[in-house]
């Protein structure tokens, strides 16, 4: 039997490879969506990890958001950058850019979900299936 941390890896290594073989690029689910490689260190392990994030260009600042789909805990990544916010971020066919994550005070948070939720509005959905605050990420480029 397939463990769902295995399906979750083996989907977001699908679209890494995917993404980086088409220059930012991804079909499926994705298609269309603006995407970047998130690269940070594992809070636990100290390890480089890389997620696929969708990303969303707002007033021209960069945002990553925490939803994990609405599901009730925090993706992982989201530990890793709260402690350590030093930050790699591939961009389209654009070189790996050093960067810092920055995580929102609750009143800019609202600000900039709210226009998320009006980009895509599944992201209205992941807010009311979960009782967890979704965090949102300024990356701030070096």
């Amino acid at each position: 039997m397939t463990e769902p941390l295995d399906t979750e890896r083996s989907f977001n290594e699908n679209n890494i490879a995917e993404f980086r073989a088409n220059g930012g690029t991804v079909g499926g689910q994705f298609e269309g969506f603006p995407l970047l490689l998130l690269t940070s260190i594992g809070a636990k392990s100290g390890a480089q990890r890389v997620n696929p994030l969708a990303y969303f260009d707002i007033d021209g600042k960069a945002y990553i958001v925490g939803s994990a789909a609405g599901r009730p805990g925090n993706p992982a990544w989201v530990a890793n950058i709260r402690a350590n916010p030093d930050v790699k971020v591939e961009i389209g066919a654009n070189p790996i850019t050093a960067a810092t994550a920055v995580e929102l005070p609750r009143a800019e948070r609202d600000r900039v979900y709210e226009i998320v939720k009006q980009r895509a509005p599944g992201f209205a959905g992941y807010e009311t299936a979960t009782d967890r605050l979704i965090p949102v990420f300024e990356i701030r480029f070096s």
